[in-house]
């Protein structure tokens, strides 16, 4: 009873407030005429069994309700204490299956120290079997060319003669085709050289850089901020084909902004011209870039 009122203070307030009143109604009526007090007797005893059973069925309803929280916190206590234990076995099958794990890493571990060990110590067997075999072919060896030493030492001086003569002559022949090859080389590159030269002197390595300078200057867009006098070294890498792979801008009276644009120009004018005369191909070229001369 004490948890029904600590719970529903609202309904126990009620029914003594009921309860109050009906003891003025009847106070009241003794104070009335008879006949009147008769009547508000009767009113008051009909209104204290309504009020008192409302007050029993709300009492009740009340405490069905509260038995109802209790079995609901019962319920939750025990789904919670059941869900703890679920946990509690979850992590304890978990912490026998790490054990389990570890104990089986443990073993393999063991059987692998073991299983090594055991290649080592047979490795180690076969080293120690194969030197011992090997130290006893060698002694037998040693045995036999003693004996045949005696025999053989003037036949093999002859033939280290023979052998050192054809090592000489072998030497001296590899020597002059080296040296031929040498001197082909040397005609091969001289000829190539004076080629060069040639087209050089007839002026087509100077056409073959104003047609790449003619190409990147096609292909330039002159921002505002470049100058009248403008003049920058600009680096380029080439492969046999053409094709621009590297460009870098060297010197130059420019700004950024002109920097930029000339390195777009050459790589928009990938693949420069090809040389009139392949020998004059240039992997890495150095074009002075002079728009305006």
């Amino acid at each position: 009873m004490g948890s029904f009122l600590r719970h529903h203070p609202v309904a126990v307030a009620l029914s003594v407030t009921l309860h109050v009143g009906i003891a003025v109604v009847m106070t009241a009526a003794a104070w009335l005429p008879t006949q009147t007090r008769v009547v508000s007797r009767q009113v008051a005893i009909e209104a204290m069994v309504v009020d008192e059973s409302l007050v029993e069925r709300e009492m009740e309803r009340l405490e069905e309700l509260e038995r109802e929280e209790i079995r609901q916190r019962e319920q939750e206590e025990r789904e919670a204490q059941e869900a703890v234990e679920r946990e509690r076995e979850r992590l304890a099958e978990l912490q026998r299956q790490r054990e389990e794990q570890e104990r089986q890493q443990e073993q393999e571990q063991l059987e692998r120290e073991q299983a090594e060990q055991q290649r080592l110590a047979a490795l180690r067997d076969q080293r120690e079997r194969e030197e011992r075999e090997a130290a006893e072919a060698a002694e037998r060896e040693r045995e036999r060319l003693a004996e045949l030493q005696r025999q053989r030492e003037e036949e093999e001086r002859l033939a280290a003669e023979r052998r050192a003569e054809e090592e000489r002559r072998r030497q001296a022949e590899a020597e002059a085709r080296a040296q031929a090859e040498r001197e082909a080389e040397l005609q091969r590159l001289l000829a190539a050289e004076e080629d060069r030269r040639q087209a050089e002197r007839a002026g087509l390595l100077d056409e073959y850089i104003r047609l790449i300078e003619n190409r990147i200057q096609q292909n330039w867009n002159r921002p505002p901020s470049a100058t009248a006098d403008l003049e920058c070294v600009v680096n380029v890498s080439q492969i046999p084909s053409g094709e621009v792979v590297a460009v870098r801008v060297g010197e130059c009276n420019g700004d950024d902004a002109v920097v930029q644009s000339i390195e777009r120009a050459v790589l928009r004018a990938s693949p420069l011209p090809l040389p009139p005369q392949p020998n004059l191909f240039e992997r890495n070229l150095i074009v002075t870039f002079r728009p305006d001369v």
